[in-house]
């Protein structure tokens, strides 16, 4: 087989979409042998800030001279950004053999209990390479939910709820409770949970580690950061944990969200020293520093600024938004932002837009290739009533384009809305990610101002 031969494969699966339960990669992993029983891992789920987490804690742990597995998802280029061994992408070949192996139990699967999905596959790929790459942890992001996501197969001796929001509510309920539930399904029993959750979902959350005598750390209890000193190109913060207070930490990847997510990261690290000496302050300070994640406030551009960012979810585009009025615009005074923005379905794009398009002086609504995505009729219809100019522009490189010939050198551009939009901006841009979503030792952290 070879590579494009197992993506056509997966392309196959792609008619099958989602399904909510466990029992095809549950038989998946018993033909395979049982490979997610054969490394230590720790579950990252949440409803925003999972790459981010799961990009920081994998570089401490590589920091700290370990063999670190990462799956994080979706991609942005290519299939194989979704199975990494320290930083680096598995190669095509070892793809392709892998996939090989697998498309025989998958028809088996298919005869029992119906046909696995892509991302079941995919997770039974990343399983089989982390097993036999020897990982000494793997950082899994979960996908969808969390009780019945095919990565909650994993006996995770430590998960990571990152926070809650309103997202998938066609399939996860319309409550921040109700998907807190379905989040916290990835608490094990008589294991470890690190928490940003708050509020209702926290309580929801809290009542299920109660449950399964679960031990929890949660953010601004247990865990505790301040001091944020935020700049364009990162924060410094100090962090407090039941192990002890780190001063002057510092993150290159910009925004207090990212300092939000960072806390858990390094709280989960410290909490992993018992299985892993070497996780020192060290580790934790270096691993922080080089963190960077493709996608994620990305400058790609300068004069104008153009700036890449994967804002998908309410929280995130509030969180955006902040980073905009605090950081960016009141740097270059008279700039005018342009606003390009595609979103897809399962996030409530109209409230995404209406985060973003009040700062705007121009936007231009656009429409990723993925087959989630919404139209930009959509788009367009929700950015009106802010009462902002709107265009409608596809595909995404002709909406980047757009938005390049509108600005003067003092200006911003900003392309946001969905990680599918942001990685084809990144395409049209030039900028090659597939390096690798986080590779610690090629993105090195810029200097905090």
């Amino acid at each position: 087989m070879t590579y494009q031969e197992a993506v056509d494969y997966l392309d196959s699966l792609a008619q099958f979409g989602w399904k909510l339960d466990l029992a095809r990669i549950e038989r998946l992993c018993a033909l395979a042998d049982h490979p997610e029983r054969r490394f230590p891992a720790v579950l990252v789920g949440g409803s925003a800030g999972k790459g981010s987490t799961c990009g920081f804690l994998s570089a401490i742990l590589q920091a700290a001279g370990l063999r670190s597995g990462t799956a994080p998802k979706p991609h942005l280029h290519t299939h194989r950004e979704r199975v990494q061994v320290d930083g680096e992408l598995i190669s095509a070949e070892q793809f392709a053999a892998i996939m090989e192996r697998i498309v025989p139990l998958s028809a088996r699967v298919t005869e029992e209990e119906g046909s696995p999905t892509v991302f079941e596959v995919m997770t039974l790929l990343s399983f089989l390479h982390f097993a036999e790459s020897g990982v000494d942890r793997a950082v899994i992001e979960v996908g969808l939910g969390g009780r019945f996501d095919a990565t909650n197969v994993l006996p995770a001796d430590l998960s990571i709820i990152t926070m809650i929001g309103l997202d998938h509510t066609d399939r996860l309920g319309d409550t921040v409770e109700q998907i807190a539930f379905e989040k916290a399904g990835i608490i094990k029993p008589g294991r470890r949970l690190v928490t940003g959750a708050s509020g209702g979902a926290l309580e929801v959350i809290e009542a299920v580690a109660r449950e399964r005598a679960a031990e929890i750390w949660r953010l601004h209890r247990e865990i505790r950061y301040g001091n944020v000193r935020a700049g364009r190109y990162g924060s410094t913060f100090d962090l407090e944990t039941p192990l002890g207070f780190l001063a002057d930490l510092q993150v290159a990847m910009t925004g207090e969200h990212q300092v939000h997510n960072a806390s858990l990261a390094a709280a989960a690290a410290l909490w992993l020293r018992d299985a892993h000496i070497g996780l020192d302050e060290a580790s934790v300070r270096t691993g922080l520093e080089r963190t960077r994640v493709p996608g994620r406030l990305e400058v790609v551009g300068e004069r104008p600024l153009v700036l890449v960012d994967a804002a998908h979810s309410p929280d995130r585009a509030e969180a955006l938004a902040a980073s905009l009025r605090d950081l960016y615009l009141p740097e270059q005074p008279g700039a005018r932002l342009i606003l390009v923005i595609g979103c897809s379905t399962g996030h409530a794009p109209e409230v995404v837009v209406s985060r973003l398009a009040p700062l705007a002086a121009e936007l231009i609504a656009t429409r990723s290739r993925h087959p989630a995505a919404i139209p930009t009729s959509e788009i367009a219809a929700s950015a009106r009533t802010t009462g902002v100019p709107v265009t409608e522009i596809e595909p995404v490189a002709a909406a980047l384009n757009h938005a390049r010939s509108l600005a003067r050198p003092e200006d911003i551009v900003l392309v946001t809305g969905s990680l599918f939009v942001a990685g084809e901006a990144l395409e049209a841009w030039g900028t090659d990610a597939t390096v690798g979503r986080v590779n610690s030792r090629l993105h090195t952290a810029r200097p905090h101002p």
